[in-house]
């Protein structure tokens, strides 16, 4: 099978149980499918934080879960917490943008094992908090799976336009096998989804259309952040992907590094952008 093939194989089939168990599941057991994902994604940020040893690893992924409990915790009982660790994990990004635009001298921070270590124990599980309360959200299952989707658009969008028109690099100290054609690409792929979410979820298609574009745009911005800020992190560490366990995708951090990003900024915003 032709790296391609193979890179598309897994990705059907990794859609395919991720759809089947938002379908599915009831909310608690879709929290603990999604935080099992979140705890191997967690397994490789911390190797590439430095993290080389089975007890660190599993003190870290008793570390990321502690955080989940407690986020969940604050979803049920302290709902006004909940959106305060929100903000604060949406903030982070802002922060990792500044960490990538600024590469190579942020290079110091991104080798900084005790920095890195507590990034990946707030990113990681507000990501989860923000999968989980979009889930138990009116039309949540709807909104869960147009979330990620819109995530893997921009992914597939910008992986296929830099394939065939890619020419000028996008971030070269970064990931030099990103191109500005290849973004273009990605952001056209996620505009039309966010046409797609405006269709379905919007109602009256001229009046939330601006409002879901919008929001769409945002979430572009996060996706890109993450997925630069991740290669950031991989390129400091000299290593390629975050892991092997997606055949033709690399490590699970490659595959939601996207999602980690946007999830709590849609969290944060859907509500402004999309309220009547």
């Amino acid at each position: 099978m032709t790296p391609l093939r193979l890179r598309v194989a897994s990705g059907l089939a990794l859609a395919v149980v991720i759809v089947s168990a938002i379908v599915y599941l009831p909310v608690p057991y879709l929290a603990a499918f999604l935080l099992l994902l979140c705890l191997l994604a967690a397994r490789e940020w911390a190797k590439l934080a430095g993290i080389v040893t089975r007890s660190g690893w599993l003190a870290y992924a008793i570390a990321v879960s502690g955080a989940a409990a407690v986020l969940w915790v604050a979803l049920e009982d302290w709902p006004s917490a909940a959106s305060t660790a929100l903000g604060g994990g949406a903030g982070f990004w802002i922060l990792a943008l500044g960490a990538v635009l600024t590469y190579p001298r942020s290079r110091s921070v991104l080798l900084c094992k005790p920095a890195m270590i507590v990034a990946g124990i707030v990113a990681l599980p507000v990501a989860w908090l923000a999968l989980v309360q979009v889930a138990q959200a009116p039309d949540g299952p709807g909104l869960l799976i147009w979330l990620l989707a819109a995530a893997a658009a921009a992914d597939i969008g910008a992986y296929f336009a830099g394939r065939r028109f890619g020419r000028r690099r996008l971030a070269p100290q970064v990931s030099p096998a990103k191109t500005w054609e290849g973004a273009i690409g990605g952001a056209i792929a996620i505009l039309a989804w966010g046409v797609v979410g405006a269709a379905y979820f919007g109602g009256d298609l001229a009046a939330s259309m601006p409002r879901w574009l919008g929001l769409t745009a945002v979430l572009l911005l996060a996706s890109v952040t993450g997925d630069l800020f991740e290669s950031a992190f991989k390129r400091a560490r000299g290593v390629k992907d975050s892991g092997g366990l997606l055949p033709g995708h690399g490590g699970v951090l490659d595959r939601i590094d996207s999602v980690i990003a946007t999830a709590p900024v849609f969290a944060v915003l859907a509500p402004v952008f999309l309220s009547p």
